[in-house]
């Protein structure tokens, strides 16, 4: 390669020599070299390494050609051979067909390592899930009879399977072994755990149990408890039961703490996040903590290479002083951010949730929140970052390497609630979607959904299309088109919905998002039953509804599944009847709080009040009107029934409405995983509608329930069962109800 330092690249040509087809977009993207950058040896040698990182070449020959004004830069590449074949050797326990299925290398793809390599691992969580906690594997390349290919052998030692029968603990006497159990990764094996990972053995979930159980005893005082064995006994010819033998030490409390080494920040603005106080027990859980703010102290400001220890020292009996030791390091930028291992997803996808960019401070807190926002996009299987150094003092490369997996998914299942009694589903989702791409349709991020429902009360088709960065910006554009078919509103009439819908919605900060959304439907009530009321049968009819609606929500709940603390608040309005015939505005205003109390139980407070009117003579049709009582607010009631009705005892709705509603959760720990343990709840829900005309009861009444609940978190999902009581009630409700629903309340 000809010296052409210091010279300006005027041209970046890459040709691609060999039978094998190569993206050129894709090798651009994997290189440094830049039209207008300064040319260096160095920055080319960097690439090379980089595109044989790829593990989709097989050579790279580069040259420099003087040209006016700098250099020409020629790249020649030629692509390594695909696969002709794969072998397995050594599988019994699972078939080829299953294993070539799962992995996510096919016959004729391009010879990539890093692919190769996840499908090693992919094979052997395959084998984890069986059960074969000592599953290794390889792979070998070998040559194939075709020409410029290869085969692909996986070499599967499968090891020993290992059921968990039970867990038990020895030398525990500070923590109940109940209460161990609950902390760990392994569990029991339960008749519902036929598929995946729960049950089985798992080497690497034993790894970490050992550090949970030792860090559950440090978080008392325990400052050298440890693991001292970890014993395996069988049990029968599959099954064995998992012994951690655990030598508790002494318990102290914190007599010092001190910071050194810190030269670049005072003392005063380290310690003012310091968990760790004299004084208090010892906890492992904050000495860890504070090392961690330390690092993310400096991490933040550009020191990248800042290592913090922490020193326990005995300063007498039950006394001990902590001493936080810090090497600064020197201060880093960002060079070039590489992304390498998506094959499908496009750079543009990834480097759009990165909240760091080149030129700024290498800072370490946001390199870990770029990568907890790709892994959370569930594209990936796999996310790693990496700091490497260049030539340039002071600048590192930031590299993200990820590891694909499929993002499609077909789901066929059935539910069943009080509401709409039993339904059947099917749901097509590619979460990974890219609508401009018309042989794949994936590696855009957009989001593509249909969901098509059946029940004994009511129809559903929905299709859905969601870009999440809409005009290159994080704002997230949503159409859709449904057809809805509900016979569950009323033993009178019939409604159906079909339409569609477009919206956007904008993050504001953290915890909250505004939305907006603009629908535009036909509504028919028809099939009115022959007792119907003249309240119900002026319905009947065909409506245009041309709406906007509006919301602002504030969340911070801890999570949408089991909810211990946080919070949810929103606020919304709606305007109907700019073209069509439903004149309609509205607002809402409600929310959740909740609270985690002693013994992991769980206090709730949940609230909404909603107001709609005409804003011209018409009256508000049964659609838009407000409802209350069924499962999901005043529970004693049935569904739509806690509110005003007419002289056959058929609900009407109002203009008005609010509800309230308190739950206090207690968990019932007969499973070792506190986030699949039963819960009891004791609820009291109160509501009221007003604003009906011609109701001849419930108008303006003040209903109230109170009752006991059971929910249950299985296999195919989470079951709701509610008995409540009502309190104040009219004439026409009755002494009491179950409610009964599948699925979480969001």
């Amino acid at each position: 390669m000809s010296s052409a330092t210091k010279k300006i690249v005027k041209e970046v040509e890459i040709v691609i020599k060999g039978g094998v087809k190569l993206d050129e977009n894709r090798v651009r993207s994997q290189m440094s070299t830049r039209v207008g950058q300064p040319f260096t040896d160095e920055s080319m040698e960097r690439d090379m390494r980089s595109l044989y990182g790829t593990g989709a070449i097989e050579s790279i020959n580069s040259h420099t050609v003087d040209v006016a004004g700098g250099v020409k830069v020629v790249v020649e590449i030629v692509g390594r051979g695909g696969i002709a074949e794969i072998q397995f050797i050594g599988n019994t326990a699972i078939d080829k067909d299953k294993l070539k299925k799962e992995i996510a290398v096919k016959v004729g793809d391009p010879l990539d390592e890093s692919k190769l390599a996840a499908a090693q691992q992919k094979i052997i969580d395959l084998y984890e899930k069986k059960g074969y906690a000592d599953a290794s594997g390889s792979y070998e390349i070998m040559p194939s009879a075709r020409e410029g290919y290869s085969t692909v052998i996986f070499k599967i030692d499968e090891g020993a399977r290992g059921i968990i029968r039970d867990i038990l603990f020895e030398g525990n006497t500070a923590i109940k072994s109940r209460v161990l159990r609950g902390k760990l990764k392994s569990q029991e094996h339960h008749l519902w755990n036929l598929w995946g990972k729960k049950g089985k053995l798992n080497h690497n979930d034993v790894q970490e149990d050992i550090k949970i159980i030792e860090m559950a005893f440090k978080d008392k005082g325990f400052v050298y408890a440890k693991v001292t064995e970890r014993r395996v006994v069988p049990v029968s010819a599959n099954k064995i039961d998992l012994v951690y033998v655990i030598s508790e030490g002494a318990k102290y409390d914190v007599s010092a703490v001190k910071i050194t080494g810190n030269t670049i920040f005072t003392k005063e603005a380290l310690e003012a996040g310091v968990k760790a106080e004299p004084g208090f027990p010892y906890m492992g859980s904050h000495i860890e903590a504070d090392k961690k703010m330390i690092h993310d102290y400096y991490g933040s400001r550009g020191y990248a290479d800042a290592q913090v220890e922490a020193h326990i020292t005995e300063t007498g009996a039950g006394q001990v002083a902590v001493a936080y030791t810090i090497v600064e390091g020197t201060k880093s930028y960002i060079n070039k951010v590489n992304i390498s291992g998506n094959s499908f997803t496009k750079d543009e996808v990834i480097r759009r949730e990165l909240p760091f960019a080149p030129g700024e401070e290498l800072n370490t807190v946001k390199i870990e929140a770029g990568k907890n926002r790709l892994q959370n996009l569930n594209y990936f299987s796999a996310v790693d970052t990496q700091n490497t150094p260049t030539t340039a003092p002071g600048y590192k490369d930031v590299n993200v390497t990820v590891t694909e997996q499929s993002t499609g998914t077909v789901n066929f299942g059935a539910g069943f609630s009080s509401i709409d009694s039993i339904t059947a589903f099917i749901q097509v989702t590619q979460t990974n979607f890219d609508i401009s791409d018309w042989k794949d349709f994936r590696g855009g991020g957009q989001r593509f959904n249909t969901n098509i429902r059946a029940g004994a009360l009511r129809r559903d088709v929905t299709i859905s299309w969601t870009e999440p960065w809409f005009m290159g910006r994080e704002l997230a554009f949503t159409v859709e088109g449904f057809f809805h078919n509900l016979y569950y509103l009323s033993n009178f009439f019939n409604q159906t919905n079909v339409g569609a819908s477009a919206g956007i919605r904008k993050r504001l900060g953290e915890h909250s998002y505004f939305e907006t959304t603009y629908t535009l439907q036909q509504i028919k009530i028809g099939s009115i039953a022959s007792g119907a009321s003249p309240l119900i049968a002026q319905e009947a009819g065909s409506y245009i509804q041309s709406k906007i609606d509006m919301n602002f929500v504030n969340d911070t709940r801890d999570s949408v599944f089991i909810t211990r603390s946080g919070h949810k608040l929103e606020a919304g309005a709606l305007l109907s009847g700019l073209g069509g015939n439903v004149p309609v505005v509205g607002a809402n205003i409600g929310g959740q709080q909740y609270f985690n109390l002693p013994g992991d139980t769980i206090l709730s407070f949940e609230g909404m009040f909603r107001i709609v009117n005409s804003w011209d003579s018409k009256r508000v049709p049964i659609f838009e009107r407000q409802f209350l009582g069924g499962a999901n607010n005043l529970r004693g009631f049935a569904y739509r029934h806690a509110g005003p009705k007419d002289a056959t005892g058929e609900p009407i709705g109002g203009l008005t409405s609010f509800y309230a509603s308190t739950e206090f959760s207690v968990p019932v720990h007969i499973t070792s995983n506190v986030d699949k343990s039963p819960r009891v709840v004791f609820f009291g829900d109160i509501g009221s509608i007003a604003g009906a005309t011609g109701a001849t009861s419930g108008n303006g009444m003040i209903f109230s329930d109170a009752g006991i609940g059971l929910r249950l978190f299985l296999p195919v999902g989470p079951i709701r069962v509610d008995y409540a009581v009502p309190i104040d009630k009219d004439n026409r409700s009755g002494s009491g109800r179950v409610q009964f629903n599948m699925g979480y309340k969001f």
